[in-house]
């Protein structure tokens, strides 16, 4: 079949090209701009694409179109598609019908922490020669790939709650019906497609009420957004992780000074790894509970998470500027923005952190989060605010500095070098302009 993706840049969409392609489809794709690690990801497949949306592409009499969800009607190519009457299909309803519907589904959903954990599940069943197939809103640094198609029963896929295309406004994770669903957290967000928590956490239980009675519910019981939708209702085998002895959960995940345990009953092991932060044990938490499920050992999840390396993006080190070092994170939201900054202070507990936050999210550039920031903020040392020429809220915090050029942070940079030990980027789209701009090499932007 002769396929094009519509929107193959993004991680889910280049990741449908991947398995359409392993699936013997002749595959090409489109998007407005396409940028690293992606890009790169599509070349090394050898899956053919072209920048910016050209209308005359759909002249190539493709038998199918595949629309990613940053599509929209009113652009030029959608209208042209509508109007050939050209056979198209949304990115989860085509996985959902070729691939999921012939595998047993661990899907990981939650507001923070998807890509982490679902690439930590993904190494888990690698490690201990399960081979499953996956698709990973990331690129994990163990695999060689964001997406695989495999012979396994078992697929493995990040969860999402945003929408799935222009025709069709249900949360991606609809179309996934999990046999084994994996909750890490739920907050606010996505504030251009929800209108509350309340709103996304019935969203949540629409997928609950999709997973057999012999599925697994895996999931965070401290945060209470969870507890509220776990409290609407289950049909299936509920699991719970805690990191609280009082609240009696089936899994406890302490910590005794530097090191990690995670319990159950008098069973107590401690997890080594190389993620830092108690958000990313948590992630690792679920991730052993999840391949347990399906007979792992515990003493092999434990070996698998000891050598995993982590995921691009995600408190990644990227570098140098002279001593200064530099992490690259995909945090976005404040919780997640908190939770890395609290990070590297635990690591780096007398270093001085200078935190730059590129706003680019929808909810961010809305505004609605704009007072949980300055708290989000407060452990930096230093701290910045690129601002994005669509937003016009204003922050009101005498600590961060808004800033709309690259030229006015590296020059910040440069006349506070003394007082920066460590620099923090964080942003959900690409920052790799950034990160050039800083560190002296060759850039075209701003």
């Amino acid at each position: 079949m002769k396929i094009h993706i519509l929107g193959i840049g993004g991680t889910f969409m280049a990741g449908i090209a991947i398995l359409a392609k392993q699936l013997g489809h002749n595959v090409t794709g489109s998007d407005k701009n396409l940028y690293d690690p992606m890009k790169s990801v599509l070349i090394k497949e050898k899956i053919s694409f072209t920048e910016e949306y050209n209308p005359k592409i759909l002249d190539n009499k493709y038998d199918l179109v595949i629309v990613g969800n940053v599509m929209s009607r009113g652009m030029k190519i959608i209208e042209t598609l509508l109007e050939k009457n050209i056979k198209f299909t949304s990115g989860p309803q085509w996985l959902y019908d070729n691939i999921l519907s012939h595998k047993k589904v661990i899907a990981v959903s939650g507001t923070h922490g998807k890509t982490t954990t679902s690439s930590l599940i993904t190494w888990i069943l690698k490690y201990a020669k399960f081979n499953p197939s996956y698709l990973i809103g990331g690129l994990p640094i163990n695999l060689e790939s964001p997406a695989k198609l495999t012979k396994s029963d078992f697929f493995v896929i990040e969860a999402d709650e945003y929408d799935t295309a222009f025709f069709d406004k249900r949360s991606k994770y609809m179309h996934y019906h999990p046999n084994i669903f994996v909750i890490n957290n739920i907050e606010f967000d996505h504030a251009d497609i929800f209108k509350d928590i309340d709103d996304i956490i019935k969203n949540f239980h629409h997928v609950i009420r999709t997973i057999p009675k012999n599925g697994k519910i895996i999931y965070n019981i401290d945060d209470k957004n969870i507890c509220k939708l776990i409290n609407e209702g289950v049909w299936s085998k509920v699991i719970s992780l805690s990191t609280k002895k009082s609240v009696k959960p089936d899994w406890l995940l302490t910590k005794d000074k530097n090191s990690f345990f995670i319990s159950q009953g008098n069973r107590k092991k401690v997890i080594k790894s190389n993620l830092i932060g108690m958000h990313n044990y948590k992630n690792i938490s679920l991730a052993i509970i999840a391949a347990l499920q399906i007979k792992i050992p515990l003493n092999k999840c434990l070996e698998a998470i000891s050598v995993f390396s982590g995921v691009k993006r995600r408190m990644e080190f990227v570098g140098y500027l002279d001593n200064i070092m530099i992490f690259d994170d995909f945090a976005h939201h404040p919780t997640e923005i908190e939770s890395s900054v609290q990070s590297l202070r635990n690591e780096y507990n007398n270093k001085k952190i200078l935190s730059i936050c590129e706003i680019k999210s929808n909810s961010m550039i809305s505004g609605t989060h704009k007072n949980k920031l300055p708290d989000a903020l407060k452990k930096s040392h230093h701290s910045i605010i690129v601002r994005s020429h669509l937003f016009k809220w204003l922050l009101k915090s005498k600590k961060i500095k808004l800033m709309d050029s690259y030229l006015k942070i590296k020059e910040y940079i440069m006349n506070n070098k003394s007082d920066i030990d460590i620099i923090l980027i964080m942003s959900n789209k690409s920052t790799k302009e950034l990160r050039k701009y800083i560190t002296n090499e060759k850039s075209n932007k701003k």
